[in-house]
């Protein structure tokens, strides 16, 4: 009798540990825009927001994919997408007014814009520019048709309008850039003298919001380009 009881509280515990536990974890962290990895900023030196980075997917065997932004030398950003093991996550929480505070605040302020900037900017940027390569082609092909000849305005209309909508993309991708940059300097700045980093106010920027507004309007009233994209598969 009481090794029955003990084999099912082992069972249950097993379950717990093994099955249950991992999936409220895997949850918890898919909602949460901030994780903290064990070990990052060792492996990946000169991290400016130490273990802390962005949450970008996962996958069936319970890996989860990390984004570190890092400055370069040149001044430039950059990202690194690293996979770690559930073990290794773990959601932050209020640190207080100290390093360890300074880097969570600006880790959640970066949150938003870099997903924005990965998952919306960088994929319309490139499929505007295979759009682009691929409407040239087919305007080239249609110059040289006696049959087609007739179509060859809106190609070009839809050549030009792609163009306009890729200079806007790479304008509010620019944004972004700049925004996740500045408080990447001020971060290294303000481990020496906390006083210098920015107030929300500073930091975070709306304009993007108008530039990306501004994207999506064009998008919406190109003709031409919505036309061939309704009848054609690039």
């Amino acid at each position: 009798m009481i090794t029955g009881i003990i084999f099912t509280l082992i069972l249950l515990g097993g379950l717990y540990y093994f099955v249950y536990y991992p999936n409220q974890k895997l949850k918890r962290i898919r909602s949460s825009p901030v994780l903290e990895v064990d070990g990052a900023s060792t492996r990946y030196p000169n991290l400016p927001l130490g273990d802390l980075g962005v949450f970008f997917e996962s996958n069936a065997n319970r890996r989860i994919r990390v984004v570190f932004p890092k400055l370069t030398p040149d001044g430039d950003v950059q990202y690194i997408y690293s996979w770690h093991d559930l073990r290794f996550i773990r959601i932050p929480t209020s640190r207080g007014s100290g390093q360890g505070g300074i880097n969570l605040k600006i880790a959640q302020e970066l949150a938003f814009l870099m997903k924005e900037h990965i998952q919306f900017v960088e994929p319309e940027i490139l499929s505007l520019r295979r759009q682009w390569h691929k409407i040239n082609e087919l305007l080239e092909l249609v110059a040289t048709s006696d049959f087609y000849a007739s179509q060859q305005e809106i190609y070009e209309r839809a050549l030009l309008q792609v163009e306009n909508l890729l200079d806007k993309a790479e304008e509010l991708q620019q944004v972004y850039v700049r925004f996740i940059r500045e408080v990447l300097i001020g971060r290294q700045i303000a481990g020496y003298d906390p006083t210098l980093l920015l107030s929300d106010s500073v930091t975070i920027d709306h304009q993007y919001k108008r530039i990306r507004e501004e994207y999506q309007d064009m998008k919406d009233t190109a003709t031409a380009y919505a036309e061939l994209l309704r009848t054609r598969q690039f």
